[in-house]
Order: structure tokens, then C-alpha cells, then sequence
């Protein structure tokens, strides 16, 4: 099974497990904390199970990094990153703007899967093949003069109108990135200090294969072991320079 099978099935596994949570009628209910101590609740739960069953059973040797979980070794063959509902506060409110979040490395291999699951949409990068939109090569836009900004207490706010007066924040980080990677924003900056891999991995394949760039405020790479991360994507590298000199003068 490759890579684009392999996450394309687990991704409509956690679709699946939507569905049935939403028919219990539990689906918002909270269960527990994630391994980072934010709220589990019962969709993120089933969601997250539904790719645990599929590798264990067809005995997949992977470590699996999972939002809610956290770290899980099944075996070495390859790394998957997982976010199974990014977004889920636009989920529990009916906000059709929520996706899953999966990004699959072995080594120099990878491959980034953001699936929306509000609607029949889903961005695929690929490393040494590009970006595909709903199984189609993107075709990008230059039109948006739009960035999403994520902030606490209007950090920085001021600072990135002088870039951009159309500010945005749409709850959905993965979606959002790939949009970046489509040109339908800007850029997408978060400054709140709280990035994990869960959150960036799958959407940074994305944007990085379709020419922009991603990294942390100050321009270094992201690393990620990070829990702790201020990220900027940004559409091109030249959009990318601009914005990180708003925050390293």
C-alpha cells in the first residue's frame, strides 16, 4: 500500500467515524484531555480510534504522532502526523470550514494529505511532484490580498496591516495553509506560540511543493519536536521575506 492509499483510506475512516459520532448524538460531548492537555471530545475520540484500529489491524509499522494520543510506535518503517479533526470548534458550531490533517515521512519522502471534510475538497503535496487540488494539478490564484493572522490580546496586529489592511482568521489552521499554497491568502502567521506538528506537518508539504515557503518568526525551520512553535507560511518566497521583516527589525 503506498502512501497515497494509505492516508487517503484513513482519512475517509475518520470521515466515517464522524458520521457515527454525529448519530449517537454525543459527538461534542467531552471525554478527556489530549496529550497536551487541551479537550478531547467524543468525535476527536472516535476520529483518532479509527485510524488506530486500521493500523493495528493490517499491521502497519509506523509511529504514529496524533493530536489527541500523541506519540505511538507501531514500528519504524515510516513516520504519520496526525490531526484527525483540525478545526473542531468550527465543527461543533456548524461552520463547514474543518479538515483532516495527515502527513506521511520516510526520509527524504514526503507526502502531505489535508482533506476537508465539510466538503468534497482535499489538497495533496507531494515531495518532487507538486500540489494536486480534488486529484487535479492546483492552478494557482494572485488575486488575494488577504492573510489570516493568529494573535492573543492583538499582538503584532498593527505591525501586519502595514502588510496587509484584510486580516483574517478562519479556524482551521491545515486548511488555511493550503489555501496559502493555492494564493487564495497571502500568507497565514501565527503568533500565539503554540504550534505543534499535529497542526502544521500535512499543510506545510503543501505549501512548500507548491512554491511557498514555511518557517518559524525568525526564519528558522521548524522542527518537529516543537510544541511551542510561531509559524509564517507564506504563497511565495518574496511575500515570505516581507513578512518576516515586520517581526525582525
Amino acid at each position: 500500500m503506498n502512501e497515497r492509499t494509505l492516508c487517503w483510506q484513513l482519512s475517509e475512516n475518520i470521515y466515517q467515524s464522524l458520521i457515527q459520532s454525529i448519530r449517537t448524538g454525543r459527538a461534542h460531548e467531552v471525554v478527556g484531555e489530549s496529550s497536551l492537555g487541551g479537550t478531547t471530545r467524543y468525535f476527536d475520540q472516535l476520529a483518532e480510534q479509527a485510524v488506530i484500529d486500521y493500523i493495528t489491524a493490517h499491521d502497519i509499522a509506523c509511529t504514529l504522532i496524533s493530536e489527541e494520543a500523541g506519540t505511538i510506535s507501531y514500528g519504524d518503517d515510516f513516520t504519520l502526523i496526525l490531526d484527525p479533526v483540525d478545526g473542531s470548534n468550527n465543527a461543533m458550531a456548524g461552520l463547514p470550514f474543518y479538515c483532516t490533517s495527515l502527513a506521511y515521512l520516510d526520509g527524504e519522502k514526503e507526502y502531505g494529505l489535508v482533506r476537508n471534510l465539510a466538503w468534497d475538497e482535499w489538497f495533496e503535496g507531494m515531495s518532487d511532484y507538486g500540489v494536486l487540488r480534488n486529484g487535479r494539478p492546483l492552478r494557482r490564484t494572485h488575486r488575494s490580498t488577504m492573510v489570516s493572522l493568529y494573535t492573543r490580546r492583538g499582538r503584532y496586529v498593527e505591525e501586519m496591516r502595514t502588510f496587509s489592511s484584510k486580516l483574517r482568521c478562519l479556524g482551521s489552521v491545515a486548511l488555511e495553509m493550503c489555501y496559502v499554497a493555492h494564493g487564495s491568502l497571502l500568507a497565514l502567521v501565527d503568533v500565539r506560540g503554540k504550534m505543534r506538528a499535529t497542526d502544521f506537518a500535512a499543510g506545510k508539504i503543501v505549501v512548500e511543493n507548491a512554491g511557498g515557503v514555511v518557517s518559524a518568526l525568525d526564519g528558522s525551520p521548524l522542527c518537529m519536536d516543537d510544541n511551542h512553535i510561531n509559524l509564517v507560511a507564506s504563497s511565495t518566497p518574496e511575500i515570505h521575506e516581507k513578512i518576516l521583516s515586520i517581526f525582525n527589525q
